[in-house]
């Protein structure tokens, strides 16, 4: 790294000419991704509903597996005038024509009468989009939006494209907007607290720079894998958190060391080198440690993830390559002038500072800090053990968006659950009809049963295959797809022994939107088995070689998983219970969504890495050089818990910024983002590391030697 950062100092000025140049030609494309993100949610590649898809798709057609709802609603003509069903040719024409889909289905060519809606002015067209998976549906949706809105219609008449895939698209809008919110929230206030911290405008400035250039590259990378994969909007999200997150942070320690060897006498030259080697060498650890949890995404079946990872490990390598080389440049060049009009000034002596005896006193008085500390860990981590599940639906969209509209107009005038129907596949024997009396007779039987279960409204034989081996009962229920009735409804379904089947030698499978939502939740929290050990020894190896230890990556391990567990307690008490839900106009949706469980997990323990490598990096170097571990401790927390304080305040700003936007599960992802870090930087690092690190002693530094016996 010294080579690196020597060629940097040597050429300042090309160093922040290429990197302007990449900024600039990564502007245009970061613009243009929120008109490419989709993809929101996703079918488990090899599940059991995915498998129901594909073999609806392979057997009736492309699309079938995806019908999209829309409702078409009059305000002065009933569905028995001649011109409602005038209207609906009209926009079955338009549909097919300009939008390309596949089948429209509705009353007049059905004959269904399940399809007019009760107030006598409504009815629910049946759009089956040319589409093999969940994301080609998704993308159609625009298509088919703007085909309805260009059809010859004349006022009154009114068409609302909702479902489940609709939803998700409309949410891709909504997060979107949140996302410029919370930007327009959280930026100003990260720069009024480097202002705070540093006192100089320029000095506050860069680590924002740092933090934004960051952003738009990983954005236009984002932008760039869009084109081959599907990139949701909490891949943008995500990113835009991380990247703000540590771009700051990175840059603030890399800012802070060079002004404090300004202040003990060094040339800008010679200071920019130091903080860049010293302050480096802490941002590259802590960039691994993040880039691991992004890279185990990939250990997920779920195809969106993986840009998402990819977006991740490209903001932190981003950010990284950014403090270490264009930074360090640009305080070559602004020289001094960083420091306009507060200029650094040494520290008092750090076994007199508010750190600096604050850990004095833990270290010497252990237990009457640690035991107030733990049970303080413990009321948050403790409801972790009663976490339930929680999905995305209509309500956690705005009431402006087009498919919340249509799901009203579905809960007032059909079932709310025509957003996203059960699907029932029955086979037959192979080489057998489903035409044969007693398959036929088995088949109405079944169908019959279902239609008279309380749950559910309509249960009818949608179609039958070409080679008449395979039939689609269609199951609406009364309940939303998202909701648990339902839920408990298909995995009765699921387990269900279907006598009456097993004895014509048939099999029934279950898939549709709840099935596929119960699957992506399963694959999500099975694969914390898989993520979370390979993150633990990936971490354990990069700070034990880091730092030559054994003890200290072990704690630092311990520690994170507390971080993050009471992160996940926090949310469980805010978004499950409803504690203090009414401070932040929240609704609480009854528990936490899987995929922001994964994320927290995955995100929070390589960024609380940023403030355990920030401390330890400054307690190994003290120790190295004086072999004294009580005072490195205190001289590490004493030259770092401002700092570390400051770097916190920026996150948790950051973070916070998300939790008051309107969307659910990106006011739980930040949320939990800004509880983590707060714990972190405060009860975690500057209270329980420095009385651990005390208690161990000299243990700290064990590192085994092994030696090669001579022969």
């Amino acid at each position: 790294m010294r080579s690196l950062i020597r060629l940097v100092l040597r050429h300042p000025r090309a160093v922040t000419a290429v990197w302007l140049a990449i900024l600039m030609a990564a502007a245009p494309f970061a613009l243009r991704l929120g008109g490419a993100l989709g993809g929101s949610a996703a079918e488990v590649t090899g599940s059991p509903s995915e498998l129901v898809s594909r073999d609806v798709n392979a057997k009736f057609g492309d699309g079938e597996a995806f019908a999209l709802p829309a409702t078409v609603s009059a305000s002065a003509t009933p569905v028995t005038d001649p011109a409602f069903r005038a209207a609906v040719a009209t926009l079955e024409r338009a549909l097919l024509d300009s939008a390309g889909v596949r089948v429209v289905r509705h009353y007049w060519n059905t004959g269904d009468s399940t399809l007019l809606g009760r107030d006598g002015r409504s009815a629910l067209l049946q759009i089956i989009p040319p589409a093999a998976t969940f994301f080609e549906a998704e993308s159609s949706v625009g298509r088919i939006r703007e085909a309805a809105a260009s059809a010859p219609l004349s006022a009154g008449w009114d068409m609302n494209l909702t479902g489940s895939i609709a939803l998700f698209y409309d949410l891709n809008a909504n997060s979107a907007d949140d996302l410029i919110r919370a930007e327009k929230i959280g930026i100003p206030l990260v720069l009024l607290v480097l202002l705070i911290v540093f006192g100089a405008p320029l000095a506050a400035a860069l680590p924002l720079a740092i933090a934004l250039g960051t952003s738009v590259v990983a954005l236009a990378m984002l932008y760039a894998l869009s084109r081959a994969m599907p990139v949701s909007v909490f891949a943008q999200n995500a990113v835009t958190m991380v990247g703000l997150g540590v771009g700051v942070d990175y840059a603030l320690f890399l800012v802070s060391r060079w002004r404090e060897e300004l202040a003990k006498g060094a040339t800008v030259k010679d200071a920019a080198e130091t903080a860049t080697m010293r302050a480096g060498h802490v941002v590259l650890v802590s960039g691994l440690a993040v880039c691991t949890g992004f890279l185990a995404l990939f250990l997920v079946r779920i195809t969106f993830l993986h840009t998402l990872a990819l977006g991740g490990v490209a903001v932190v390598v981003t950010s990284v390559l950014m403090t270490v080389t264009l930074l360090p440049a640009a305080l070559l060049l602004l020289g001094e002038k960083v420091n306009w009009p507060r200029q650094p000034r040494l520290r008092r002596a750090e076994t007199h500072s508010r750190w600096a005896r604050w850990a004095r006193e833990t270290m010497a008085h252990p237990w009457r800090y640690l035991v107030p500390s733990l049970l303080i860990v413990g009321i948050f981590v403790a409801p972790t053990l009663r976490l339930k599940a929680w999905n995305i639906g209509p309500h956690d969209v705005s009431e402006e968006m087009e498919s919340r509209q249509g799901y009203d107009l579905l809960v007032r005038n059909f079932s709310a659950g025509r957003m996203a129907p059960i699907a029932l596949l029955v086979d037959a024997r192979p080489g057998e009809s489903l035409v044969r009396a007693g398959n036929r007779i088995a088949l109405e039987s079944v169908t019959a049963r279902l239609g008279a279960d309380p749950r559910i409204t309509v249960a009818r034989l949608a179609g039958l295959s070409a080679d008449q081996g395979t039939a689609v009962i269609t199951l609406v229920s009364r309940a939303a797809p998202e909701s648990r009735e339902v839920m408990d409804l298909v995995r009765e379904l699921r387990t269900a022994p279907w006598p009456e089947l097993r004895a014509a030698g048939m099999r029934a499978r279950v898939g549709g939107t709840t099935a596929a939502v119960m699957d992506f939740d399963a694959e999500l929290f099975g694969s914390l088995q898989r993520v979370v050990p390979l993150v633990l020894v990936i971490t354990f190896i990069v700070l034990a070689v880091a730092f030559r230890s054994v003890f200290v990556p072990l704690k630092a391990i311990l520690l994170n998983l507390v971080s993050v567990l009471a992160a996940y307690g926090f949310l469980v008490y805010v978004f499950q219970d409803g504690i203090g839900a009414g401070f932040i106009n929240l609704v609480p949706p009854g528990g936490l969504n899987s995929f922001i469980v994964l994320m927290l997990f995955t995100i929070l323990f390589g960024l609380s890495m940023d403030y355990e490598v920030f401390l330890l990096g400054r307690i190994k170097e003290e120790y190295d050089r004086s072999g004294d571990n009580q005072g490195s401790v205190v001289s590490g927390l004493a030259q770092t818990g401002g700092l570390i304080t400051s770097a916190a305040l920026i996150m948790v700003v950051l973070f916070a910024s998300f939790g008051f936007t309107r969307l659910t599960a990106t006011r739980e992802f930040g949320l939990g983002l800004a509880f983590a870090v707060a714990l972190d930087a405060t009860l975690i690092r500057v209270v329980l590391v420095p009385i651990l690190m005390g208690l161990m002693g000299r243990a700290n530094w064990w590192w085994p030697r092994w030696r090669l016996r001579r022969s």
